[in-house]
C-alpha cells in the first residue's frame, strides 16, 4: 500500500454541514482512507492509497456533490 496524503482547495462551502457531505462522500471511495474538511479555511485533507484511487477521482467525488477542488 503507498499511503499518501493531500491539501485539496474546496470551494462552495457554507457551514460544518457542507464539511461533512464531502467527507462521507469521500468515505465511500474505494482507496481514501481518511478526509478531514475545513469550511473556514476552505481545505480537504485527504489521505490515500495512490495505488486504488488518483488526485482526479477525489477531486471528481467532491464534485459530483457541487463544490469544487483543485490540488494546492
Amino acid at each position: 500500500m503507498a499511503s499518501k496524503t493531500v491539501t485539496l482547495s474546496t470551494s462552495g462551502m457554507h457551514c460544518g454541514s457542507c464539511s461533512m457531505l464531502i467527507d462521507m462522500t469521500l468515505a465511500d471511495v474505494p482507496g481514501v482512507e481518511s478526509s478531514k474538511t475545513d469550511h473556514v479555511d476552505g481545505t480537504t485533507l485527504v489521505s490515500y492509497d495512490d495505488d486504488r484511487v488518483t488526485i482526479d477521482e477525489i477531486i471528481a467525488a467532491i464534485r459530483v456533490v457541487g463544490y469544487e477542488a483543485a490540488q494546492l
